[in-house]
């Protein structure tokens, strides 16, 4: 996954402003940034979404070919029993 873009050193500057000194602004502004390396940004969603739909389609068109067949064997099957004499 990419990393989203996340400003550490604003962050930290925001968090200092509301009062906490500066090595604990600092702290939490780069666990914040640690633990958004592990969310998906929306370009993640978007490969995975066009990887699903290749794979699905796959699958439709596997899935109307197996039907396509068994039509077909079954019509043989008719016409070889003399069904269509």
């Amino acid at each position: 996954m990419a990393t989203a873009a996340f400003d550490t050193l604003q962050a930290a500057r925001d968090i200092e402003a509301s009062g906490l000194d500066r090595v604990q602004a600092e702290a939490i502004a780069q666990a914040i940034r640690r633990r958004g390396e592990d969310l998906a940004t929306r370009a993640d969603l978007a490969a995975l979404e066009a990887r699903l739909a290749g794979k699905f389609m796959t699958e439709i068109v596997k899935a109307k070919n197996s039907v396509l067949l068994a039509i077909l064997a079954a019509v043989g099957i008719l016409a070889g029993i003399g069904l269509f004499a």
